[in-house]
């Protein structure tokens, strides 16, 4: 026991954070990049961390670093503190710290429609603090948001099994649509779900929670297959291929808004609110968030340039 006190006091800070940081990227050289620190710096406190262990907690090779059996249950043990700390302490001070990093995990989506301008606004009063978007898939999202990697998540709502010891608050509701480019052969008419489903199908892939949505709604119209299929998260790439092929995407519509306004897409009437679902902002209760996320909630929830869908 005296021997365990004594290895704990010689454990610093800087030494627990720089271990977090190598851990999550696998790597020394970004990890430092992470932490704003040099390479040589980060790996002589893990070094030092190691020695006041007893133990390797680190694999390394030319490919990176790779967590021991040792490194895994020390990480376990000490990431969810360390992040309580640093809460902690934010939470104290009630200020938002100058070297402050705000993480977002949101939907490629959010990322083109309103995000941006939220984050401009922020940051016209926050200039010092960073902000960080990481978009990606709803699970994916989720669960970055439990280890703690991202300080809250804007999304669709998933299933409550996705979304068990979270909270979600909507923002607005948004539907899923189907969509063609101006002067495709679905344009100039009442399109059927049997006509559109002759073109090539633009779609997210399967696992994804829009995915998962369409797979619902085309289930109870008897289509279980799809015989032509492109699928990507991209935005960029689905505007591109819709505006120079003759798929039929389903996508939600705040991704094409100004392109559905423009006439450069064209919005075929299917499934009208069948595909509806509520777009919100997730937070895990476990983790208290910092001062500059808490801000930027803040913005978030009061901000009047949410999209024209609003509900």
């Amino acid at each position: 026991m005296h021997e365990l006190l004594a290895a704990a006091k010689k454990v610093r800070l800087r030494q627990l954070r720089c271990f977090v940081a190598v851990a999550r990227k696998k790597s020394f050289v970004l990890a430092a990049e992470d932490l704003g620190l040099t390479q040589p710096a980060v790996s002589r406190s893990v070094r030092e961390l190691e020695q006041v262990l007893g133990h390797d907690l680190f694999d390394r090779s030319t490919r990176g670093a790779e967590l021991t059996p040792r490194g895994r249950t020390f990480l376990e043990a000490t990431e969810s503190g360390l992040l309580r700390i640093f809460q902690g302490v934010r939470s104290v001070t009630g200020e938002v710290l100058s070297d402050e990093i705000v993480r977002i995990g949101a939907l490629p989506n959010v990322c083109s429609q309103f995000l941006p301008a939220i984050v401009q606004v922020f940051k016209s009063e926050y200039p010092s603090v960073r902000v960080r978007v990481s978009p990606g898939t709803n699970a994916g999202l989720l669960d970055s948001l439990r280890r703690g990697e991202t300080d809250f998540v804007i999304g669709r709502l998933s299933s409550s099994e996705d979304m068990r010891g979270l909270v979600f608050r909507a923002l607005f509701d948004e539907p899923l649509v189907f969509v063609v480019r101006g002067g495709h052969p679905l344009s100039g008419g009442q399109a059927t779900l049997e006509e559109a489903l002759t073109f090539p199908t633009l779609l997210p892939p399967e696992g994804t929670i829009i995915r998962q949505e369409l797979s619902r709604y085309l289930s109870g119209q008897g289509v279980s297959e799809l015989p032509d299929v492109v699928e990507t998260t991209s935005s960029d790439f689905q505007r591109s291929y819709v505006a120079r092929t003759d798929c039929v995407a389903v996508m939600p519509r705040g991704v094409v808004q100004a392109e559905l306004e423009s006439g450069a897409f064209v919005h075929l009437d299917i499934a009208k609110d069948a595909m509806r679902g509520p777009v919100g902002l997730t937070t895990n209760p476990e983790l208290r968030l910092g001062s500059g996320a808490g801000k930027l909630v803040e913005t978030i929830l009061n901000t009047p340039l949410m999209p024209k869908m609003v509900s």
